[in-house]
């Protein structure tokens, strides 16, 4: 009997989320929701005015793919969910979790603070970011960092299996394991791996 499941990837801004839950969908043929890409697609289409009222607090995109999960999860599909999920939005998430009997498989990446202060910061400096994404600017490093270390704080929430991940040099990170980890979880879904 295939049990409902669900893929999570959050943790610390630029510690490679984005890319990671990509390659997961990629490579197990999984679609993945991605709420700053989610964000940045709603202000594409609608605008400005759009933008002032995401900023002002209303997390409509973090709802709007929770919805989405929600109708997956009804249909007994995967997903993948990416964010830098803050505790009141896996709060959410555990609901949906339970509503669903689901099962969930939480990727935590993190790393050295001031190297993923680096990282935004010097991302920010491409000039590809969405202009949405605030920049981060190195007189705010202390304030980023310990909004990091409360918002984040995944590693304490109680919620399915979690696999912490340093991801302070991406070369150091064995990504053959994680994969195998999500192949792992996902065995007994109705999942086709691509190659099979």
């Amino acid at each position: 009997m295939t049990k409902n499941k669900i893929i999570l990837v959050g943790g610390y801004c630029a510690a490679g989320k984005t890319t990671f839950a990509q390659n997961l969908s990629q490579k197990f043929n999984i679609p993945y929701f991605s709420k700053d890409v989610m964000e940045e697609s709603v202000v594409d289409k609608s605008g400005r005015e759009s933008a002032e009222m995401l900023d002002k607090g209303n997390d409509i995109t973090f709802y709007c793919m929770l919805h989405i999960a929600e109708q997956l999860l009804q249909t007994g599909k995967i997903c993948i969910l990416e964010s830098a999920f803050n505790p009141n939005e896996i709060e959410e998430i555990k609901i949906l979790l339970e509503k669903y009997n689901c099962e969930c498989l939480l990727f935590i990446l993190k790393g050295d603070l001031d190297v993923m202060v680096d990282r935004y910061i010097e991302r920010d400096k491409t000039g590809e970011r969405h202009w949405i994404h605030k920049p981060a600017k190195e007189k705010h490093r202390e304030w980023f960092k310990n909004l990091m270390l409360t918002a984040f704080g995944l590693e304490e929430i109680e919620i399915g299996q979690k696999i912490i991940v340093d991801t302070t040099s991406f070369d150091k990170v064995n990504y053959e394991n994680l994969y195998n980890a999500a192949k792992e979880f996902i065995a007994d879904s109705n999942i086709k791996y691509k190659g099979d």
